[in-house]
């Protein structure tokens, strides 16, 4: 009698680490770490857990219970993935199971949550593949049914090697009837079969060749080549406009040709649009852009890509994207490094996407490369010491000089009352000066809205989003009070709520109010 087999199941909760359940017998040559279960708790309806390890003769002094489902035959994460998830968990002080739902892929953390998108495709009957049954065929449909022969005709001269065509391209043809295609289909000629397609957009490169470094690139991708002969981890300290995306894009092009996967992560999605835009002119087909705009089918599908595909692949991608069940990671960039947008506030786990995709490079014995015009104090200080490579490239791609930065005291244009609107007078001077030249303006002012911020000026009471509680931002040109976290929109109240008086009003200045001055 063979010894009880017991596994170590990840739940998504936090209130402890791993549960152990039995596993039966029948499921005990298909079960495997990484893959999902469906195993009883609290008595509610079954949930869905990840196997983390399997223990023969395990001895505990309680009653286990079964695992009741095996849901996949191959698992759906990669043991250096499971060790990742340990890491973060101990690493950021939480549960394995907060990790868990954080990581995980909604469409994953469900057994039917994920849809297969499936088309239909039309296949020739074995019975007319020869050459001569094919002829015979057509020839009695020439005299017998016109319609019939031409969209069969059709069909033969759109075909595959399998003697396959799409049923949507193939009714996309001018002379198609979906009525003869019917009566194909019922005599048995054609057969429809459903196909399960990738809803991943497939991108296509403009030109598949890198630019040519400059001399300063090229010696700081040199200098990246030495530290990596005794460094995994180097910082690229680049001043703006330097061409450190050239840079790391021969750096990654090295790597895929190693058939090798590579994360590239960037602090937001906003950077994301403007550099995949870059990237796919050298990488095109080879690379997956994840985001949370991604539905939650086109997510599960790049999960599954990234783990199963075995070519060459780049994924670019914000911070969620560190836990992506990579199985053959050779390379890590971290863009814009020392962006706060790469630390997790809110909820668990607290982790930072830099450090995670340092220790996750680590893992898979992957290099590492970070880059920034201003880098963090921790990165420059570890580059310092040695414990990082350090790469500083001084000079601007092509020459292009840096612009001159005038620094103005609004205050003291306050208080010698020089203020025009919200401009002090050298920036409107310069404004000036730019327009009879017939140049162009771009000014820069982070607080959207008309306001910063409504308050009473009797009691001082600011209105608060009921959701995210921060102080909301006055919108004229919408006549509202907004949440810029939430997006929620509150009307604006002719009196103050707290102490009744109608002395409600606006304070600082928003881009709403920046274009009206400038009107």
């Amino acid at each position: 009698m063979t010894a009880p087999l017991t596994a170590e199941v990840i739940l998504p909760v936090s209130f402890c680490e791993t549960l152990t359940y039995l596993v039966p017998e029948e499921l005990r040559e298909q079960i495997a770490p990484g893959c999902r279960v469906l195993v009883p708790l609290r008595g509610k309806q079954a949930q869905m857990g990840i196997v983390m390890a399997l223990h023969e003769a395990l001895e505990v002094n309680y009653k286990l219970k079964d695992i009741k489902a095996l849901v996949d035959l191959v698992p759906v994460m990669s043991q250096t993935q499971l060790s990742f998830w340990k890491w973060i968990a101990s690493y950021y002080a939480c549960k394995i199971g907060e990790v868990m739902m954080a990581a995980l892929p909604t469409g994953l953390k469900s057994e039917d949550a994920y849809k297969a998108k499936t088309e239909s495709v039309l296949y020739l009957s074995p019975l007319y593949r020869s050459e001569l049954s094919c002829q015979e065929l057509l020839h009695s449909l020439q005299t017998k049914a016109k319609k019939q022969y031409l969209l069969l005709e059709r069909f033969l001269s759109m075909k595959s090697e399998e003697f396959a065509v799409r049923k949507a391209d193939l009714l996309l043809q001018d002379d198609s009837s979906p009525a003869a295609l019917k009566a194909l289909i019922d005599k048995g000629i054609l057969e429809v079969q459903q196909q399960e397609v990738s809803r991943l957009k497939v991108l296509q490169a403009d030109e598949n060749r890198l630019l040519q470094l400059s001399p300063a690139q090229e010696q700081a991708y040199r200098e990246i080549h030495q530290h990596w002969q005794t460094k995994d981890i180097c910082l690229l300290h680049g001043v703006t406009s330097s061409g450190k995306t050239e840079i790391y894009s021969r750096l990654i092009k090295e790597v895929l040709a190693e058939n090798k996967q590579v994360l590239y992560l960037l602090p937001e999605i906003a950077l994301t649009t403007q550099m995949t835009q870059r990237l796919k002119k050298i990488f095109g087909p080879q690379m997956l852009i994840y985001h949370s705009k991604c539905s939650m089918n086109e997510r599960v599908e790049m999960w599954h890509r990234i783990l199963q595909e075995d070519g060459p692949l780049l994924v670019v991608g914000v911070r969620s994207s560190v836990f992506l069940p990579f199985t053959r990671l050779g390379l890590v960039v971290v863009d814009e490094e020392h962006e706060i947008s790469y630390k997790q506030s809110e909820p668990a786990p607290r982790y930072h996407a830099r450090n995670a995709a340092l220790m996750l490079a680590k893992m898979h014995h992957a290099k590492a490369i970070l880059g920034s015009a201003t880098p963090s104090l921790e990165s420059y200080t570890k580059a310092r010491e040695g414990r990082y490579g350090l790469v500083n490239l001084t000079q601007r791609y092509r020459d292009i000089q840096l612009p001159e930065i005038i620094l103005a005291d609004i205050n003291e244009a306050k208080r010698k009352k020089e203020l025009v609107a919200m401009f002090t007078p050298t920036l409107v001077e310069n404004m000036q000066a730019c327009l009879q030249a017939g140049e162009q303006i771009i000014l820069f002012h982070n607080r959207r809205g008309y306001a910063s911020v409504m308050s009473c000026k009797e009691c001082d009471w600011t209105p608060h989003c009921e959701r995210c509680d921060v102080p909301l931002t006055y919108h004229k040109e919408s006549h509202s009070l907004r949440c810029h976290y939430c997006g929620r929109q509150y009307p604006i109240p002719s009196r103050c709520p707290s102490c009744g008086k109608a002395m409600m009003a606006s304070f600082g200045f928003g881009t709403e109010q920046v274009e009206e001055a400038l009107h």
